[in-house]
């Protein structure tokens, strides 16, 4: 039988192997076999001999047996043991197989002897063989033999007890070097506790992590020089839970830990805990990684060779050096958070999480709880243990608030205060966590417009747009329309399957002159459309979305100058979307694809429009 523990650590896996078979073997307690074999000699005044299952001698009633003392693989040990059976050979015959190709037959004096095999089960163990090299012996071993049997076989089960006694201890020191190894390469601080509190063991990173070094920790009252008592009541009352955020004191700084508890219960008697401790920065870091929050796109990655493309893209890449806030403004699918990701690769904080938030995309009743986090039992429905925000999620990296002028007015205090003292509070606690986080906001509407009604407050206005960034519309950068173009042609070419080898001339000056209020995104759609659809080697204007794409869709002048007002153009292209694909759910669903925006954002919009 054989135990196998699976040890993981950066992905590789260990396996270390035991044996049972392997730690179940009489040389492992020789010297009590060579004790056992003396008393056995002097109870019967019989000469004895006991060998384990390789045929090695562990035990001689007449000399300590040497390394080199073995059986010979014909003799009638051997015999015993592979035919699992007590063998009594009365009288020596030389003549006979056994005696004849026995190898240690010139120097042998037995007479007669009785061998027994050592047996747990079907396990063999060994062998044990009383002998006489005397007549006088001989008689006596032949006469008595039952009673041999019989003894022999009582001292054989005392040699079994003991080697089952020491199995175990063998087996428990394994288990704990075992356990002690698994316990070394676990990722996080640990330390065990039996029912008193003593701490009866811990790895090294629990020690890196208080700085104990290699100084000897015995209690868990030593934790309590880091801590307040009363922050670990539930560890002192043997209770379980799990990451629990406890604020621990270490050089001098307030250090945010999160702490499981997992009490060892036995037949109901409580024996002791684990205590495992991870550092939230560390804890966060590993589940961005995991979740892919972590951003790696680059300026480069921009598609746009434009005169003003470039200049953004310069100051971009300047602004991404600083530790200030940005507010990138721009219309919808212009690549606001393709910006934002690019700022977070360049900067200091790139190693950390990217984490983004769509201010507009969750209910104003959840949105407090998605960005600060919560406690447990906070409010009705609250999840056990709480809910980590994702300010505390980005520390250590950039923070993206998408559409941060959809942001509720009673919210806007809040995040005023945790730009600027750079501490959240969860709903539901009093305690400050402090978060080290860049961040970067972005919006389509004016909020220079909204500060002056009400709707923005001022000062968080001022305190978000520290460095702006302007990204300009698509029909403000029209030469960089064919390069889109190719772009998204090459991409939906790969993702479909298809070998489309490029637009009728017809398209490229129909898609220069378009207004695309939609922006980037909007052509996006219109070229995966086209890709999908076309049934030539080149797409035309038949192979085209159902939409107008007529030169009269230009801005025309008004008071703005050359602009119509977004909210006029969105408004048009809405009702012309749901005149054609209809009011009904399926017929948003496709109005919103074609428009180029998801469905709550088509809803969203229905709503302002009903509202103006």
């Amino acid at each position: 039988m054989r135990a196998f523990l699976f040890v993981i650590k950066n992905d590789i896996c260990f396996i270390l192997i035991g044996s049972d078979v392997d730690l179940f073997e009489l040389v492992n307690i020789q010297e009590y076999v060579q004790k056992m074999a003396v008393i056995i000699a002097t109870v019967l005044d019989m000469e004895v001999l006991i060998g384990d299952t390789h045929l090695k001698i562990l035990g001689d009633s007449h000399l300590q047996p040497k390394s080199k003392d073995y059986f010979g693989k014909n003799s009638i040990s051997a015999r015993a043991l592979k035919e699992k059976k007590v063998i009594i050979i009365e009288e020596r015959k030389t003549e006979t197989a056994t005696c004849k190709n026995c190898s240690k037959k010139e120097n042998c004096d037995i007479c007669s002897m009785i061998v027994l095999p050592i047996m747990k089960g079907e396990i063999l163990i060994g062998s044990v063989a009383i002998y006489a090299s005397t007549e006088e012996d001989k008689k006596k071993l032949i006469h008595k033999r039952k009673f041999f049997i019989d003894f022999i076989t009582k001292m054989s089960d005392l040699l079994i007890s003991k080697l089952e006694e020491n199995h175990e201890n063998l087996e428990l020191k394994v288990f704990y070097k075992r356990l002690a190894l698994l316990i070394e390469y676990i990722d996080f601080a640990l330390i065990g506790l039996d029912e008193n509190h003593n701490i009866i063991n811990c790895n090294s990173k629990f020690r890196k992590m208080f700085g104990f070094g290699d100084r000897e920790i015995k209690n868990l009252n030593e934790i309590f020089d880091y801590i307040d008592e009363d922050d670990f009541y539930s560890l002192v009352n043997r209770t379980v839970f799990e990451e629990k955020q406890v604020i621990f004191r270490i050089n001098g700084k307030q250090v945010s830990i999160i702490v499981t508890c997992d009490p060892i219960i036995a037949d109901g008697i409580y024996k002791g805990s684990l205590i495992y401790f991870k550092k939230t920065e560390e804890l966060y870091k590993q589940i961005n990684k995991v979740s892919s929050n972590v951003s790696d796109f680059k300026f480069d990655q921009i598609i746009g060779s434009s005169d003003v493309i470039k200049k953004i893209k310069e100051d971009a890449h300047t602004f991404a050096k600083s530790s200030s806030t940005i507010l990138i403004q721009g219309e919808s699918g212009t690549g606001k958070e393709l910006f934002a990701r690019a700022i977070h690769s360049e900067s200091n904080v790139s190693k950390g999480p990217f984490i983004a938030v769509n201010c507009a995309a969750i209910p104003d009743n959840l949105l407090e709880s998605e960005l600060f986090g919560y406690e447990e039992g906070a409010f009705t429905g609250s999840v056990k243990g709480g809910k980590i925000g994702k300010f505390e999620l980005a520390n250590g990296g950039t923070l993206f608030l998408d559409e941060v002028g959809e942001m509720p007015i009673h919210l806007q205090s809040k995040l005023l205060r945790a730009i600027q003292e750079r501490k959240i509070q969860r709903i539901g606690s009093n305690r400050d966590v402090p978060v080290k986080i860049r961040i970067i906001a972005a919006t389509n509407k004016n909020l220079s417009k909204m500060v002056k009604t009400g709707e923005f407050r001022e000062d968080l206005y001022y305190r978000l747009n520290v460095i702006p960034l302007f990204i300009p519309a698509l029909r403000d950068r029209r030469e960089d329309i064919p390069v889109f173009l190719d772009y998204f042609l090459n991409t939906y070419n790969k993702a479909l399957n298809k070998n489309i080898k490029g637009f009728d001339n017809n398209v490229k000056e129909l898609m220069y002159n378009y207004s695309w209020p939609g922006n980037i995104r909007e052509l996006q759609n219109t070229v995966e459309y086209a890709v999908n659809i076309v049934k030539g080697n080149f797409i035309s204007i038949k192979d085209l979305p159902p939409r107008e794409f007529s030169y009269e869709e230009e801005p025309t002048e008004t008071e703005y100058g050359l602009i119509r007002p977004l909210k006029e153009v969105e408004a048009l292209y809405i009702d012309r979307a749901l005149k054609k694909y209809g009011d009904t759910l399926e017929g948003k669903e496709n109005a919103a694809k074609a428009l180029g925006i998801s469905r709550a954002t088509l809803y969203r919009k229905i709503q302002e429009k009903k509202k103006d």
